[in-house]
Formats: structure tokens, C-alpha cells, sequence
């Protein structure tokens, strides 16, 4: 027993000594810490591909290199090397820029070096712009044949998809995404392992088989082929073999058929099915309701314009009640109608309901929100905006204890809303009931109990006082509140309660009072407080400030502490005001300003010059004030400018000629003020210009030709021309314009730039000479305005060119001769006014100008000349006018200072011939004394006889 247990005692020792020695061994068979190098051959082929990229910003490559230390020349410890631990061959590239810290950004080519990588399994260099000179996606790539993870998303390629990839018969994950196109997908049916494909944004229009494709696929598992240009979805399937598929995303295509002749319905197996933006119209299909794995479903943006509305139109009639996985449903701007009660019995109602996120925004819903809504207690998101709800909100909804955003905006919702609709909203953060006939009653003292980030009551009813339970929401960065019927002064806890505000809009209230001294404390990014009754000065503003509208107020000071720390101030708006003084030029501090709007005010002198210094400055605004000096010269540093707007000021001299370098000015208004001279030449270098108002100036020459080189009032493409900062352009004040004989108001600035409004109106100047012929090139004009000046000649031949035009002003001119026939060719024209000038001749004939004149019946007074229908003059058989007629000038023409002038001339010659035959014939003289001599004495004689008989009578 003895000898046994002493040899079982030497067997446990030597095991456990071998067990020991090769736990010492192990690190040296295995892994990159024992080798001491990666394959010699692998790394010069790396270095190779390092050669081929001409860019790699960070140093994301600088540990790529052959000299140095032994642990800097082993390629499996680069950056983004990955080799085999077992015999150190290079098994994965991952450059892809999402998917290291810092991102890639690589620029260059791929060099053909990396077939050198037998072992190759994983390479990812999305993100880069690795297209080289050629711009293709390399065909060598399809020899890497144990790839089985590629991913070339994002890189600027174009031109087709090589067939070549469908050598890489052991890939199982493809994302080609990016602008490539292809015309024939067969080679995909070589990769049948494939499980995951993305070809999103690679053009498809051409390959009409693509479901046939792709049910040749049996171990796909997610498909994404958004944008692709797909042209239908309806195609027949005799057996579908996408068994294994749960992600399939197909939106952003045009199918253009009924959604119910859709391929892809009885896929049950999958769980995320993204279709919106496929123009897809009609009913829902019935088959949805069956696809019960289904946890994500958007259907958002589906619908095709069709003159039929019932085709457009679609009810929730499909039962969802099945759907017990369904997480996130996504049916907003799907032109939904119904009863919105009715679409919430269809949606599933399982225990526990997994429902977290339902979006029904953007559609035609009616009726009343249910009582029952507090059912649906998963959920995070419900999106209810902008449809046509009606009644009271339930108190319910309160009761919905994980939702974090709720919005109702934009319906026709009406009540009272207290306390006890938030009760146990724990989890709120986003609240959205604007737009609605709402009344907000809540208590000064109630305390939320969530945490709010997002709040919007506009347009609904919270005044006159001041909201007071909004101080205790500290954490609020959002808050809209604007057009809530507020008639109070600001209270005093209101900065410090809302210091970590980003956004906030209490515009279009009767907020009265002044604002802080100094708001520099706060966190404002936006701030919005027009068109309320705010008085004082205007404070320091927060240091991280972009926006500020305070227009429409009654502010009266604005000083050097306004700016204090505001440097990134993008838009100031301050119109309609009581400024006064000059322009600060504590103004230039605002380097990033892309809107300055100071018009309707009290201000004088010249603008400073250092305002050039705002080279982004987009839009300029200084009308209506008491400006003066010559064309502000540092307008000539603001290439950027779309909108300039220096009417109603008293701005004199002529118009510079650097005025052409403003090449992106699109508006240019500056009527009513002191400018003369000739409109420069080089005008026509503003090739994105669309309206130019000159009118009462005293602009002075000939009617230049170049003005038919204007680009953008011609019918020819405005590349260049963008609009940029769209959404500032929005929320900018009105424009107003000469239009059909009187000042109209046309809308936004953004309304003017979408709706590409043309017009010229050089009206009230002092320009002469002949309207060129040039002129009707403008095509795409829309209104012109030349009357009160002193322009000669005809009205060109050829004006019925002008197909565009809307509005034709050429009145109180010396315009002569016949009214061209073409006139009649202006079908859309709407106003016509060609009084008081010399035109003669018949009027032509037309139903448009039978209507205009029906209109306007003075279109045609001042013209002695004309004849013909409409008038009551006719014309003589020659076709000539007669010499009198009805329509003689009125003191506001020429014909009356003609007359007396005519008068006058035909006085002192009828004198002059009267006065020479008494100087030269002595007998006429004679004559002519003894008669006056004898009307003398009988005109005495009569008064001398008239007043005795008078004398007698009194006596």
C-alpha cells in the first residue's frame, strides 16, 4: 500500500509539473504578445496600401512603418490590424471612420496590394474617400475570396457595382451604401451566405428583377435598399424564400402602386420594416396584421398625388390587435383619416402592451381622444400633432407614467387643462399643446412631478398674468409661449428661474415693462420677444446668443453694452422700434451676423463703416429711417448679401459700380430716396437678382439695354443662387411692393426667394430716352413698374414675349405711337396701365384686354389719339384716330401746359402782325385813332347821360 500510494504520488507530481509547464508555454504558441512579427510579405503589402493613401489626418497611419523599435515594425500591432493569435496572418483591416476613436478620414486609393492578404476575412474602410482617380470600386477586390465581412459604405464612388463581388462566395456581411448604380444584381445569387446587404443610395431604376434577386437569398437577414430608385414593389413571387429576414428597409423609393400589391407582406419573420417615402397609396393590407415578430413598422410619408383623393385618402381598418411585439410604430404624413378613437382600438392591446413609441402626427384625424388612453402604459412617445382631433384632452392621459414626449399640437382641441392632466406623468420632458383652443389653469404653487426640457403652449390661453408654476421647471431649455394672451410685466424670478434656457419665444403678447440690465448671466441661444409693448433699453445680451428678435416694441435705447460678449449673434432683429441716434459701431463686434434689421425707426447719420467687417451678413434691412450720407461703402465687403433694403431714408449720390460685385443679391430696394446718375453698367453682374425697386429717385438717362441681361429674370437655370439660412429667412418681416397701382404687401422674404417674384419698378424718376427693344428677354418677369418718368418712343413690338408678366406700368410717359397687338398675348396678365401719354391709333382687339379694361376703366385716359373698342371714339376709315375726342389730358398730363403754350405763341404773333400794319400803313393808323377817338366819346357820353338820370332820382 505503501509503494502504490508513493507512485500514485509521483504520477500527481509530474502531472502536475507538465500541467505547470505548459501554462509557461502557452503564451508563446498563441496570440501577437509571443510573436515576434506579423508575416514579413502581410506587412509589406499593408505599407503598400499606406502608399496608396495620399492623406491620413491625426496620424491615424504614423504607427505603419518598417523601421523602429521590433514592437513598431509588427504589423498586428498597427492601428486597426488585427491578425490570427495562432499563426499571425492578418485576419481583419478595420479603418472604417465609424468605427474608431478618433474616426478615420483617409484620402487617396485602394491599393491592389491587399490581395496579398490570403487570410483576409474582415475589411472596413467606409467613411473614406478612398475613390481614387478613377472614382470606381475596384474589381480586384472580388479576389479576396475568405472575405467575409466588407464594408465600402460611404465612399465617393460612382459608375456600376463590379459583377467581379459575386466572387466572394464566403461573405456574409455587404454594405456597399453610397452612389454607385448597377443595371443587373444576378451576381448576388453567388454569395449565398450572405446575411447582411446594404446597397442604400446605389442606383437600381434599371434592374426591374430585383425581388427575384433577392429571394435567392435564403440566409439574408437584413436588406436595406433605401433610395435606390426602385420603380415598383408589386412583382409576383411563386415562392418566397426570405425565410430567415428581419430587417428590410425599401423607403425613400417610388412604387407608385396600391401598398397592398406589395411582394413582401407574408414575410412573417420580420421585426423591422421600414416603408415610408414610397409613394404608396390605398388601404393597408390585411396581411399586416399577421406579422406578428414585427417590433418596428414605419409606414410615415406614403402617399401619391393623385387628382382622385379617394386613392390618396386610407383608414386604419387594418387589426393590429395581433402585434404583441410591436414597439415602435411610425404611420405619421400617411393621410390617415377616421375616428382617432377607432385607430386606437386597432392597435394592440396585449399584457403586458409593448407599445413604447406611436406616431400619428401629419394626418386627417378626427373625433375625440379615448378615455381608455391610459391603457397603452408602455408608452415613451405619443406624436398626435397636427391632424384635426376635436373635444377635451382626458385626464387619463395623465396616467401614462413612462411618457416622455407628448405632443397634441395644431388640432382643434378646446378645454381646460389643470394639475391633474400631469398628476403622474413622472417621465415628462417634452410637452407640445400649441395651436389648439386650450386654456391653461394651473397653480402658481404646483410643481410638476417630471422634470420638463420641452415646453410649448403657443397660441393657447395662459393669461393675463404671468404663468407662475413655470419657475419651479429649472431644467426647461425650450419654452414657447407665445400668443398666450400675457398682459403683465416680466416677474422678477423670471431670469433666474429660466437661466438655463436655450430657446425661448413669448413673442406676440402685452408683455409691458422693461428687461434686466443685464442678461448676461443667461444661457439664451434664441430669444424671441417681438410684438409686445417692452419699453427702456435694450440689456447686455447672454454671451451664447444667435437669435434675437426684438421687433415691435417700444424699445428707445440701444447702447455699446447691448453687444457685451454676444459675438456669435447670427440674427438681429429690431425693427419697428423707437431707436434713435446713430448705428453703434459696437455693431461690428457681431462677426457671424447674417441678418441685420433695423428698418422702421428713428435712426440718422451714416451707417459705420466697420460693418463691412460681417462678411457672412446675408440680409440688410435699414428702411424706413432717417439715414443719410452716400451709397454705404461697406456694403462692397458683403458678397454674401441676398437682401438689401435701403428704401425711405435719405441716402444721396450716385450708385456705385462696385455694385455688381454683390453677385448673390437676389432683393435690392431703394426707393424714396435722394439718388441720381445713370444705373451702372456692370448691374448686370448680379445674376441672381429677381427684384429691383428704384422707384422715386431721381435716376436719371436712357433706359439701359444691358438691363436685358439680368439672368434671373429670364427663363434660364440659376445655379448658385441658393438660399441659405432658409428657416432665419422665414421668420423675417413682410415685404412690400408696387403692385397694380398701389403698395401691396407680399408676404415673407422667404415667400419672395421660393416663389422667384421678378420685378423691376424704376416708377418716379427722371429717365428719358426709348423702352429697348432688348427688354422683352425678360421672360420671366413678372412685374414692371417704368411709369412717371420721361421716356419717348414706342412700346417695343415684341412685348407679348414677355409671357411672365403680371403687372405693366408704363403711364405718365411721352410714349407714342400704336398700341402694340402682341399685348393681347399676355394671358397672365392681371394689371395694365398706359395712361397719359401721346399713343394713337386703334386699340387691339382681345378678350384679356376687353377684361383688363373692364377692370381698370382709366388704363387708357390721357391718350388723345387712341380709338377704337373699348372706347367710344372711333376710328376713321384710314385707321387713324380722329383729331378730338373724349380722352383729352386732365391737369395731371401734358395737354394742358401744350394749350397754353400754344396760347401764348399764337397771343404775341396775332399782337406782333397787328401791331406792324399800324406801324407801316399811315392811313390804317390814322383810321385806326379817329375810331377809338369816336368809342371814346360815345362811351363818355352814355356814362355822363346814365349818371344825371341816376343823380335826378336820388334827388
Amino acid at each position: 500500500m505503501h509503494r502504490l500510494a508513493a507512485a500514485m504520488l509521483v504520477v500527481l507530481c509530474c502531472c502536475c509539473l507538465f500541467l505547470a509547464t505548459q501554462q509557461q508555454l502557452q503564451p508563446a504558441a498563441g496570440g501577437n504578445r509571443a510573436s515576434p512579427s506579423c508575416i514579413p510579405h502581410e506587412r509589406d503589402a499593408l505599407l503598400a496600401f499606406k502608399h496608396g493613401v495620399t492623406s491620413y489626418p491625426g496620424g491615424v497611419l504614423s504607427s505603419w512603418r518598417r523601421d523602429g523599435r521590433h514592437a513598431e515594425q509588427d504589423c498586428c500591432r498597427w492601428r486597426g490590424v488585427r491578425c490570427s493569435n495562432r499563426t499571425g496572418h492578418v485576419h481583419e483591416l478595420r479603418l472604417g471612420s465609424g468605427g474608431t476613436f478618433p474616426p478615420v478620414n483617409l484620402a487617396g486609393q485602394i491599393s491592389p496590394s491587399l490581395l496579398a492578404l490570403d487570410h483576409l476575412e474582415h475589411l472596413d474602410l467606409s467613411g473614406n474617400d478612398l475613390a481614387g482617380p478613377t472614382g470606381r470600386l475596384p474589381e480586384f477586390l472580388g479576389s479576396l475570396k475568405n472575405l467575409k465581412y466588407l464594408d465600402l459604405s460611404s465612399i465617393p464612388f460612382y459608375g456600376g457595382l463590379p459583377p467581379q463581388l459575386g466572387n466572394l462566395s464566403r461573405l456574409q456581411y455587404l454594405n456597399l451604401m453610397g452612389g454607385t448604380n448597377s443595371t443587373d444584381l444576378s451576381w448576388l445569387t453567388h454569395i449565398p451566405s450572405i446575411q447582411y446587404l446594404n446597397l442604400d443610395g446605389v442606383d437600381l431604376s434599371t434592374v426591374a428583377d430585383w425581388p427575384r434577386v433577392m429571394n435567392m437569398l435564403p440566409s439574408l437577414r437584413a436588406l436595406h435598399l433605401s433610395g435606390c430608385s426602385l420603380a415598383s414593389a408589386n412583382q409576383s413571387l411563386p415562392h418566397l424564400n426570405l425565410t430567415n429576414l428581419e430587417e428590410l428597409d425599401a423607403s425613400l423609393n417610388s412604387f407608385h402602386h396600391p401598398m397592398v400589391t406589395s411582394w413582401f407582406w407574408n414575410i412573417t419573420s420580420l421585426r423591422f420594416l421600414d416603408l415610408s417615402r414610397t409613394s404608396m397609396y390605398g388601404q393597408f393590407p390585411d396581411a399586416l396584421g399577421d406579422m406578428t415578430s414585427l417590433q418596428v413598422l414605419d409606414l410615415s410619408s406614403n402617399y401619391y398625388y393623385y387628382h382622385d383623393d379617394d386613392k390618396n385618402m386610407r383608414s386604419m381598418i387594418t387589426n393590429l390587435k395581433n402585434l404583441c411585439n410591436l414597439e415602435v410604430l411610425i404611420l405619421e404624413w400617411t393621410l390617415l383619416y377616421g375616428d382617432v378613437a377607432e385607430l386606437f382600438r386597432n392597435l394592440p392591446r396585449c399584457s403586458p402592451n409593448k407599445l413604447q413609441e406611436l406616431y400619428l402626427g401629419s394626418n386627417h384625424l378626427t373625433g375625440m381622444l379615448p378615455r381608455w388612453i391610459g391603457q397603452f402604459m408602455s408608452l415613451v412617445v405619443l406624436d398626435l400633432g397636427l391632424n384635426y382631433i376635436t373635444g377635451h384632452v382626458p385626464y387619463e392621459i395623465g396616467k401614462l407614467s413612462n411618457l416622455t414626449l407628448l405632443d397634441l399640437s395644431i388640432n382643434k382641441l378646446d378645454g381646460t387643462i389643470t394639475e391633474e392632466h400631469f398628476a403622474s406623468a413622472r417621465s415628462l420632458q417634452y410637452i407640445d399643446l400649441s395651436y389648439n383652443a386650450l386654456k391653461i389653469e394651473i397653480s402658481s404653487d404646483w410643481q410638476p412631478p417630471s422634470t420638463l426640457e420641452f415646453v410649448s403652449f403657443a397660441s393657447c390661453q395662459m393669461g393675463p398674468l404671468f404663468p407662475g408654476w413655470l419657475q419651479w421647471n429649472v431644467s426647461i431649455a425650450c419654452l414657447d409661449i407665445s400668443s398666450a394672451g400675457i398682459a403683465d410685466r416680466l416677474p422678477q424670478w423670471f431670469f433666474d428661474a429660466f437661466s438655463n434656457v436655450e430657446i425661448m419665444n413669448i413673442s406676440n403678447n402685452q408683455l409691458n415693462g422693461t428687461l434686466p440690465a443685464d442678461m448676461g448671466s443667461m444661457s439664451l441661444r434664441e430669444l424671441d420677444l417681438s410684438s409686445n409693448k417692452l419699453t427702456g433699453q435694450i440689456p447686455t445680451l447672454p454671451p451664447n446668443i444667435t437669435y434675437l428678435d426684438l421687433s415691435n416694441n417700444l424699445f428707445s435705447g440701444l447702447t455699446g453694452r447691448s453687444v457685451v460678449g454676444s459675438a456669435n449673434l447670427e440674427m438681429l432683429s429690431l425693427f419697428s422700434n423707437r431707436l434713435t441716434g446713430l448705428i453703434p459701431e459696437s455693431f461690428c463686434k457681431f462677426q457671424q451676423l447674417f441678418v441685420l434689421d433695423l428698418s422702421n425707426n428713428f435712426l440718422e447719420g451714416e451707417p459705420p463703416l466697420c460693418l463691412g467687417v460681417t462678411e457672412s451678413m446675408g440680409f440688410v434691412a435699414l428702411s424706413n429711417n432717417s439715414l443719410s450720407g452716400k451709397f454705404p461703402s461697406f456694403l462692397q465687403n458683403l458678397t454674401n448679401v441676398l437682401f438689401l433694403d435701403l428704401s425711405w431714408n435719405k441716402f444721396s449720390g450716385r450708385l456705385p459700380m462696385w455694385i455688381g460685385s454683390l453677385t448673390l443679391l437676389r432683393v435690392i430696394r431703394l426707393s424714396h430716396n435722394k439718388f441720381f446718375g445713370s444705373i451702372p453698367m456692370n448691374i448686370t453682374n448680379l445674376s441672381c437678382l429677381q427684384y429691383m425697386d428704384l422707384n422715386n429717385n431721381k435716376i436719371s438717362g436712357s433706359l439701359p439695354i444691358y438691363l436685358s441681361n439680368l439672368k434671373f429674370v429670364k427663363n434660364t437655370s440659376m445655379m448658385g443662387c441658393s438660399d441659405s439660412n432658409a428657416t432665419i429667412l422665414t421668420l423675417l418681416n413682410s415685404l412690400s411692393m408696387v403692385w397694380k397701382g398701389q403698395e401691396l404687401n407680399y408676404g415673407s422674404i422667404k415667400r419672395i426667394l421660393d416663389t422667384s417674384m421678378t420685378s423691376i419698378d424704376l416708377s418716379s424718376n427722371d429717365l428719358t430716352g426709348e423702352i429697348p427693344e432688348e427688354i422683352v428677354v425678360l421672360d420671366a418677369l413678372v412685374n414692371l413698374n417704368l411709369s412717371r418718368n420721361h421716356l419717348t418712343g414706342v412700346i417695343p413690338k415684341k412685348i407679348g414675349e414677355m409671357q411672365s408678366l403680371q403687372s405693366l406700368d408704363l403711364s405718365r410717359n411721352m410714349l407714342s405711337g400704336e398700341i402694340p397687338a402682341t399685348l393681347s398675348n399676355l394671358t397672365f396678365l392681371s394689371y395694365l396701365e398706359l395712361s397719359y401719354n401721346d399713343l394713337t391709333g386703334r386699340i387691339p382687339s382681345g378678350v384679356q384686354l376687353d377684361t383688363l379694361y373692364a377692370e381698370y376703366p382709366s388704363m387708357y385716359i390721357g391718350n388723345v389719339g387712341l380709338c377704337g373698342h373699348p372706347l367710344q371714339n372711333n376710328c376713321s376709315s384710314e385707321g387713324h384716330a380722329p383729331k378730338q375726342g373724349g380722352l383729352g389730358r386732365t391737369e395731371e398730363g401734358y395737354g394742358i401746359p401744350f394749350f397754353y403754350l400754344g396760347l401764348g405763341c399764337g397771343f404775341v404773333v396775332g399782337t406782333w402782325i397787328a401791331f406792324g400794319v399800324l406801324l407801316f400803313k399811315r392811313k390804317w393808323r390814322i383810321a385806326c385813332f379817329r375810331l377809338s377817338d369816336k368809342l371814346y366819346d360815345k362811351a363818355y357820353v352814355v356814362v355822363t347821360t346814365w349818371a344825371r338820370a341816376r343823380q335826378t332820382q336820388t334827388d
